[in-house]
């Protein structure tokens, strides 16, 4: 009967864990959108106000702490090589980096727009890009708020129950 009340109690904690994470999943989602909007607003900023080069761009970027978790940013060249192309290297990058589809199309078309024309264009695009961003941003955090606490109740509920069907 011990037995019993041990294996009913692990799986509630174990329907529960598997709710959390769920929940835990679409919360990183939401921060990881966050943190690119944060990452082509500090893009615009660079480009339109200090005038960089795409080169130092990336090394700013890759200075910037708040912007550590995109790792992709360390496989971007440092200075520019002759017979390497810069867009194809950015879009190695963005694509090795496991983001989900909305994420790496803006930041592909990010690849695309800096170091292109004037600055005032590429701010313009990128503010564009900002705007795209946000959209998803709103919807990622209203997907974490309804389904979050629905994983996390939902995934404890069934742990429960299983347990209760054990003992």
């Amino acid at each position: 009967m011990m037995m019993r009340f041990v294996a009913s109690a692990a799986f509630a904690a174990a329907g529960g864990i598997v709710g959390f994470a769920f929940a835990e999943k679409l919360r990183r989602e939401q921060k990881l959108c966050a943190l690119i909007v944060r990452l082509l607003q500090r893009t615009a900023f660079l480009v339109g106000y200090r005038c960089d080069d795409v080169y130092s761009v990336c090394a700013e970027l890759r200075r910037d702490s708040e912007l550590s978790a995109l790792t992709f940013l360390e496989s971007l060249p440092k200075s520019f090589e002759s017979g390497e192309n810069f867009r194809i290297c950015w879009e190695n990058a963005v694509r090795s980096a496991g983001f989900a589809d909305d994420e790496e199309d803006v930041l592909l078309k990010l690849g695309n727009i800096i170091g292109r024309s004037d600055s005032e264009s590429q701010v313009d695009s990128i503010r564009w890009l900002e705007h795209t961003l946000s959209e998803t941003e709103k919807k990622r955090s209203e997907a974490y708020l309804r389904k979050g606490r629905l994983y996390r109740s939902v995934g404890l509920l069934f742990g429960v129950m299983v347990g209760i069907l054990v003992i």
